[in-house]
């Protein structure tokens, strides 16, 4: 097992939800006990465009290009807020479309012969492959169930299902690791309603374990980020937003993260 001396994995997605009013940034209010002394980053980011064809659109050229300005920026936002460098992260584009989903293949816009399929981007550093349908799994959790879920200060109903707990048990990181999950979908308007079947098919978990979510696959664009901690299970900090896109500095998607937690005692 790979030792690190920070870790938070970044993720980026979102859907959106009929709430009641509160904030969809989510703050654990005990950040203080919580000890973290490694950064990884898990970056999913997909644009499927339209065509008169058959297929969707997919251009590797520029999702690679867009995935490496996001990791570029979230890690220089996270060392802004005290956090290392991640010195690992997994860079993907549709890492949760689980059933197979072909698209045309592009680069600069110049068709290729081949098509692609999910995911049609995947880029790994000091990840263990075995690990990739884990982190998906996670992901796919937090999406369907907590991404657009409004909160309200010093509401405890708020913290309710919080908790991803057993789900970090197969997951092969030291229990001091921070994951930050960034997912951002700025596909086509027609491909969300498209993929809502895909995305939301299969019952992870139980949907009563992680509060009341409604979700509305009409929303064409969305993002969301969510800060776990390994050890624990405890979701740190996530936010979901409608609006934000890849053409706005990340730090405003993680705005109001929490400043780097105390380090673990030996």
């Amino acid at each position: 097992m790979k030792h690190f001396k920070f870790t938070v994995f970044v993720c980026f997605f979102g859907l959106m939800a009929c709430q009641p009013k509160g904030s969809l940034i989510y703050q654990y209010p005990d950040t203080e006990n919580i000890g973290i002394n490694q950064l990884v980053v898990v970056i999913d980011y997909l644009n499927l465009r339209d065509d008169i064809g058959k297929y969707w659109d997919y251009d590797s050229y520029y999702h690679q290009k867009t995935l490496d300005h996001l990791l570029a920026q979230t890690n220089d936002t996270m060392q802004q807020n005290g956090y290392p460098p991640a010195e690992s992260y997994l860079l993907s584009s549709g890492l949760l479309i689980k059933n197979d989903f072909p698209v045309e293949h592009y680069i600069k816009e110049q068709l290729q012969p081949e098509l692609l399929h999910p995911p049609y981007t995947l880029a790994l550093k000091s990840i263990d492959d075995t690990q990739v349908t884990q982190h998906q799994e996670v992901l796919s959790v937090m999406i369907k169930y907590l991404a657009t879920r409004r909160h309200i200060k010093n509401d405890e109903l708020s913290h309710r299902g919080m908790q991803m707990g057993y789900h970090f048990e197969s997951i092969d990181l030291p229990d001091d690791t921070a994951i930050l999950y960034i997912h951002v979908n700025q596909s086509a308007v027609g491909i969300i309603k498209q993929l809502g079947s895909i995305l939301l098919s299969g019952a992870i978990a139980s949907q009563a374990d992680y509060g009341f979510i409604g979700v509305d696959l009409s929303t064409p664009k969305h993002a969301s980020a969510f800060l776990v901690h390994t050890g624990s299970g405890q979701i740190l900090w996530k936010n979901h937003s409608n609006n934000w896109n890849t053409d706005q500095p990340v730090a405003e998607l993680l705005k109001l993260i929490p400043q780097k937690i105390k380090n673990q005692l030996p």
